[in-house]
């Protein structure tokens, strides 16, 4: 074969080879191209619909992956505006409103469900921001004495946005701010409460034409072990046990400790007290409502509704951290 004839079969050859290659990197191109995305444009407005020129606020959602899964976050400009990009297209996400902290203007929360994204385009989204409300109070020790740095947690009963803890400070006072509109549990200790104090409230956030909540809660008795708890059952008119006033009076001394149940209708009201050992009676004077006037009840038993004859009242026996627990069944 000649040279130019080698050179023929090579060239063949080669382009033979090439041919067979092409297929496979097309193949391996397709296999890397970026799906489609899309993205959430976010823009804050106030209660009056007005645009919220609010820098700091943190925008997310949740993109689950099949390794896991992970929260977009964007930032909130000076005008109140921020993009969430790089979505996977879906129908379904749930876009959280995180404001920054600004003391007791600090606005509330929010969340908006279902927001749908598609494939190169950018989802509007208008979201409300509300000034949330302020929750203060005070705890004291068996001596009456401020807690200092004591953990307290508040945690919104719908359970739509995650619990805040904070902690007492030289004064025994705690603070949360920009609360959204929920009725709310606060309670120290573990989750168990085999050591803790909860108590409950419901504040709103601001509304047109409403400012926010600005709820100042009785000072509350905290102790490591307490000697009895006291759990009020609401009447049928369950407004009648909120704010009521439960006292205990030791049959001997005639030395009595008294604590107001919380601030919701319609729920078990528990409050604890630490006192010396001792027969006690337990009294709950409710508090007069529209439909109801204010009357004291005396406690006669376990689930066992209370009397209005302070004679008929049964002591109950209480033991230095004994952690005694009864039900005081208002009629």
């Amino acid at each position: 074969m000649t040279k130019t004839g080698t050179r023929t079969a090579l060239a063949a050859l080669l382009a033979t080879l090439a041919l067979a290659v092409l297929p496979a990197q097309a193949a391996t191109a397709a296999s890397t191209v970026t799906a489609p995305t899309g993205s959430i444009g976010v823009q804050l407005v106030d209660v009056a619909g007005s645009p919220l020129a609010l820098a700091g606020a943190t925008a997310s959602v949740y993109v689950p992956t099949p390794e896991g899964g992970g929260f977009r976050r964007a930032t909130t400009d000076s005008a109140g505006r921020a993009v969430i990009a790089d979505l996977p297209p879906t129908p379904y996400y749930d876009l959280t409103i995180e404001p920054p902290s600004a003391g007791s203007a600090t606005y509330a929360p929010t969340r908006i469900d279902s927001v749908g994204v598609s494939a190169g385009i950018s989802t509007a989204v208008t979201a409300e921001l509300a000034r949330g409300a302020t929750v203060t109070g005070t705890l004291t020790g068996p001596s009456g004495a401020p807690l200092v740095g004591t953990k307290v947690t508040v945690e919104g009963m719908s359970y739509v946005f995650p619990e805040v803890e904070t902690t007492t400070d030289e004064a025994g006072r705690y603070t949360f701010v920009g609360l959204a509109s929920d009725v709310y549990k606060l309670f120290t200790g573990d989750q168990n409460f085999r050591t803790s104090l909860s108590w409950m409230t419901r504040v709103y956030a601001e509304r047109p034409g409403a400012a926010p909540s600005r709820v100042a809660l009785s000072t509350r008795l905290i102790h490591t072990a307490y000697d009895i708890g006291v759990g009020v059952n609401p009447p049928a008119d369950g407004a009648a046990t909120v704010g009521a006033t439960v006292t205990l009076t030791n049959v001997a001394t005639g030395a009595t400790y008294a604590q107001r149940t919380g601030g919701v209708a319609g729920v078990l009201q528990p409050v604890k007290f630490a006192v010396p050992t001792g027969n006690y009676t337990v009294s709950v004077r409710t508090v007069a409502t529209t439909s109801t006037p204010g009357r004291t009840w005396w406690y006669t038993g376990q689930l066992t509704p209370m009397t209005a004859e302070a004679r008929a009242a049964v002591p109950k026996h209480v033991e230095f951290a004994s952690a005694v627990g009864l039900y005081a069944k208002v009629p």
